[in-house]
């Protein structure tokens, strides 16, 4: 098997791993059982504990980013994209919802273990390129752009970790009307 898809087969086992069990649990004995490998198998791809968990965060950074590269694509009209490329940034159906828990894990597990860096300066960044996409676009209602920036931060923020704690709300027509509100709102 290709080595790279092995290892995304062995970060996907640990996204199961820290869904069901938490990441505490996810060691190499259970990550390499979930992935049908042994230990001594799983070392060949990830020779430390650390690497393996940052690959598997780092898929889940690089999942969203082929979804917003595919919305690129598209060539969507400036409001309908920043409000497509915002819904991809919350959890909208079973896929996303464990990548949005696996990154909540990671999240919290950086702000507690030395050296484990989750780097979620990547998320602000994408809603401060929002924000300037818009301005650019000359859409952007306020000349504010850093508040603009920290209103629709945590407008984001508010609504994964609200669809995350209530999966049962999650509703990607629902969730796309309330981003849309909201755009709507900033906009001139």
């Amino acid at each position: 098997m290709d080595h790279e898809k092995m290892k995304n087969i062995i970060a996907e086992a640990t996204w199961k791993i820290i869904s069901e069990q938490g990441i505490h649990h996810a060691t190499s004995r259970t990550i390499a059982k979930e992935a049908g490998l042994s230990q001594g198998a799983l070392r060949h791809y990830f020779s430390k504990q650390e690497s393996l968990l940052a690959f598997a965060m780092e898929l889940v950074k690089e999942k969203v980013l082929t979804r917003l590269r595919n919305l690129n694509a598209k060539g969507l009209a400036p409001q309908e994209r920043i409000v497509e490329y915002l819904l991809e940034l919350v959890p909208t159906d079973e896929q996303t919802l464990l990548e949005m828990e696996v990154w909540f894990a990671f999240v919290t597990y950086g702000k507690t273990q030395k050296g484990f860096d989750a780097n979620y300066e990547d998320l602000q960044s994408a809603i401060r390129n929002c924000i300037m996409y818009l301005k650019n676009e000359g859409l952007l209602r306020t000349t504010d752009e850093e508040k603009e920036h920290e209103k629709l931060y945590a407008f984001m923020n508010g609504m994964a970790l609200n669809l995350y704690l209530e999966p049962h709300k999650i509703n990607r027509t629902r969730s796309k009307e309330m981003i849309q509100d909201y755009i709507h709102w900033i906009i001139r």
